[in-house]
């Protein structure tokens, strides 16, 4: 079984934009799975509602409007034309079913497509046609559009700035395993913890050989992963890393094993077609002598 395909990165994305915006907490409402339409059409799409008036502090949000809509791409999964047009579909649906859909023109929606790696391709198509601007690092905004739109690509983002949101990588350094465990040990409210507790679990799935060296060194560090995850769950990923490379390792011996076989095969074979040539030489030569009027 491979790991990676029991990783739960939207839940995790969603727990880390919840975190990011914690200064606007009584602000904004989280939708993290929304039905569209009266079909039976459930995305993972996040959904965040914002107060009339509210200022968001965060750069992520400052240009919120009502309605703002999350596409998140887990590292590794493809943003393209595609992804682009789906994510616009869904504001468009979402306005449709929340809002006076005739009032095309009072735009209260906002949509933002999340990845860890930049889609240089879809933003080089869109800057061709529409303003494209740089809001901060890693953040890129589209003016001219039916909604405002902007990209996170939480591999530019600072780390320091954006702890959780950065967390959701394959390639973690301990810097920043160090720097996430000390930011969600900080945290006091419940439901923050919560939220981190959600960020460091799938972290440590995907990052497990950083991880299971953290556990083993046994150092304060590990502590503080204790403190965020039970003692059952880091032996489960432990033992799932071990098991993980355990068969690796008799998948490589069984193909030695099938190896060494397929060479006393082909052994075999030779030995075989060697005697077969034999028994007709000796066939021949019986023949002649017995032309010959000579006994064998």
């Amino acid at each position: 079984m491979e790991i990676e395909e029991t990783i739960q990165w939207h839940p995790a994305f969603c727990s880390a934009i919840e975190l990011e915006l914690w200064e606007n907490k009584k602000d904004l409402k989280y939708e993290r799975e929304h039905n569209l339409s009266k079909m039976p059409l459930r995305i993972d799409f996040l959904v965040i509602k914002k107060k009339p008036n509210a200022v968001i502090k965060n750069e992520i949000g400052d240009f919120f409007l009502k309605n703002n809509i999350f596409e998140y791409k887990s590292p590794g999964d493809s943003m393209d034309a595609g992804t682009f047009y789906k994510a616009f579909s869904y504001a468009c649906l979402y306005k449709d079913e929340t809002e006076n859909a005739g009032e095309i023109l009072n735009m209260d929606t906002t949509i933002t497509l999340v990845r860890e790696q930049k889609p240089e391709k879809l933003l080089r198509q869109l800057g061709e046609k529409y303003e494209l601007t740089r809001r901060a690092e890693g953040i890129y905004r589209i003016r001219g559009m039916l909604f405002p739109v902007q990209f996170l690509v939480t591999g530019e983002m600072n780390e320091e700035g954006h702890v959780f949101l950065t967390s959701l990588t394959r390639t973690m350094s301990r810097e920043q395993a160090q720097r996430q465990l000390d930011k969600a040990s900080s945290l006091k409210n419940n439901e923050d913890r919560k939220n981190a507790d959600s960020v460091v679990n799938v972290a440590s799935e995907a990052n497990i050989n950083l991880f299971k060296k953290m556990i083993q060194e046994g150092d304060q560090m590990c502590e503080e992963l204790k403190e965020m995850l039970a003692p059952e769950i880091i032996e489960f990923k432990v033992l799932l890393a071990e098991q993980k490379a355990m068969l690796a390792d008799n998948a490589t011996k069984l193909a030695d094993k099938d190896a060494k076989l397929a060479d006393k095969d082909a052994e075999l074979a030779d030995n075989a077609a060697k005697l077969a040539n034999q028994d007709a030489q000796i066939k021949m030569l019986k023949k002649m002598l017995a032309e010959a009027g000579i006994k064998a």
